[in-house]
């Protein structure tokens, strides 16, 4: 629980990833990655982190909650971190750095430099290097679907405390007032 606190430190929690532990489990983490930019564009990508009761000695397991077209993510959702970590440091690499590196496979700069070794998706790493323009169809086809009502509203588990709910045009233009006043 102490590193769910430090996610306070603005320095430790990136922008547009928000996280809450399960309701059930301190151990279950449910988070939301918004892209803003690239290839993901106006995705909102819902994924779960899983801590080892051996944390810190062994790395948390995340899984995207949506399907993901993604060279680092695999059919199940499971998410490739050895990129990044290739060898896991206790007490040097935190859930932080995770949440960093969730948001940037998203970026240019790292899907350039991926390395098809740590790629669970040998076809999406495929097009990406050989065929950008299906690449760049399937991956914005994955943020579409990504913020459809299906997947908002309807896709996850019941002791995920982040939840979307729908919002009328009424209550939506005051709460737009009320973000552009402050």
């Amino acid at each position: 629980m102490t590193e769910f606190i430090n996610l306070k430190n603005p320095n430790h929690c990136p922008l547009g990833v928000y996280v809450l532990p399960s309701s059930e489990n301190l151990y279950i983490w449910y988070g939301v990655i918004f892209v803003h930019q690239g290839y993901y564009q106006s995705g909102a990508f819902k994924f779960r982190l899983a801590i080892p009761e051996s944390y810190p000695e062994h790395p948390p397991a995340v899984t995207f909650m949506s399907d993901m077209f993604h060279p680092l993510v695999d059919g199940g959702g499971n998410l490739s971190i050895s990129q990044q970590f290739p060898t896991w440091r206790p007490y040097e690499d935190y859930i932080f750095h995770i949440l960093h590196y969730i948001k940037n496979i998203f970026k240019k700069n790292i899907l350039d430099r991926l390395i098809d070794k740590h790629c669970f998706n040998k076809e999406a790493y495929r097009l990406y290097r050989t065929d950008i323009k299906i690449f760049s169809k399937l991956a914005q086809q994955c943020a579409q679907l990504s913020i459809t009502e299906s997947y908002l509203l309807d896709h996850f588990p019941d002791d995920n405390m982040i939840r979307f709910s729908p919002v009328s045009e009424p209550k939506f233009d005051e709460l737009w007032s009320q973000l552009l006043k402050q």
